[in-house]
């Protein structure tokens, strides 16, 4: 039992000692609002991708398919979002459904996710996060459209526009013709990449907020359990049938159980009048997400199914 927890431990605890630094760094007014605003940019149109592209780029081609897993990941999203919608409709005021939902089912893949699979596999599992990133990404953000209802019809622009969709895009290209990238520019690019899970991690324990919890606490509790809870375990119940490999398992829960997604703040801002909600959420969900996962692991490792 002490192996398994020290597995677990390694792999959660660098994630929430940035997200606990991010806290204190706003507290002491090391960071504030403007800082985590330009971090979060530089994050989303450099760095993050950066590291996409290097990650797949670097890889054979062969090593990062993983067709069956990209299917399974997908067609679960799609089967959640309908069924916490369902729930939604039962117990969830009719406005706030659309957050409820985007808040339990969309996972900060690109951030913690990622970080949370590199620590367990090391960087060669990169590649393949990333394009089970990249595929849940194309899924999530149309969903998340029609679940808010904004006024108008979403553009496909800000898909084809994606730098993390570019990224992803390139290195597959890069990837599958075998192209070289020069000595420098690999070098250069490794190092913007480096930049990418720490100054993130840090961003989200600054920006993490209770601003009207008392109003929303069961929508955010149960939002909560829906996505760190129900989630993964029925996610790793079905996969366990299909004889995904342990690795494989393990990568799935990892994905399954990050947290909310900080996107789905801006966009329940934007589009509804509950984006406090949306950012109680992702609190909650990102605090509690380092402590559910650590167990998770460790049960799964004592089971010998990861």
């Amino acid at each position: 039992m002490n192996e398994q927890f020290f597995y677990a431990l390694n792999v959660t605890t660098p994630v929430l000692s940035l997200l606990l630094l991010g806290l204190l760094f706003r507290r002491l007014n090391l960071i504030d609002d403007g800082f985590i605003q330009t971090a979060n940019r530089l994050v989303f149109n450099i760095t993050l991708p950066c590291m996409l592209f290097f990650g797949i780029a670097s890889t054979p081609l062969s090593q990062s398919n993983n067709l069956p897993l990209f299917i399974f990941g997908a067609s679960f999203t799609l089967f959640c979002t309908a069924l916490f919608y369902l729930f939604s409709i039962a117990f969830v005021q009719a406005d706030k459904r659309g957050t409820f939902v985007q808040g339990a089912f969309r996972g900060n893949l690109g951030i913690i996710g990622i970080a949370l699979a590199v620590n367990a596999y090391g960087t060669e599992v990169l590649a393949v996060a990333s394009l089970y990133m990249a595929i849940i990404s194309l899924i999530d953000n149309p969903l998340s459209v029609l679940l808010l209802k904004p006024k108008g019809h979403p553009s496909l622009k800000s898909i084809f526009t994606n730098p993390i969709i570019i990224a992803v895009s390139l290195g597959l290209i890069f990837s599958g013709l075998q192209l070289t990238i020069p000595a420098f520019t690999q070098q250069s690019g490794q190092y913007l990449a480096q930049l990418t899970l720490p100054l993130a991690l840090i961003c989200i324990g600054g920006s993490l907020n209770w601003q009207s919890f008392h109003r929303n606490h069961l929508d955010v509790i149960l939002a909560t359990a829906f996505k760190l809870l129900l989630m993964p375990i029925i996610g790793l119940s079905i996969a366990y049938q299909f004889n995904f490999s342990a690795d494989e398992l393990g990568l799935l829960y990892l994905m399954l159980s990050a947290p909310t997604a900080v996107s789905s703040y801006i966009m329940a801002k934007q589009m509804t009048r509950h984006g406090a909600m949306a950012a109680e959420i992702i609190a909650l969900t990102t605090a509690m997400s380092t402590f559910v996962i650590t167990a998770g692991l460790v049960l799964l490792k004592s089971m010998q199914i990861i």
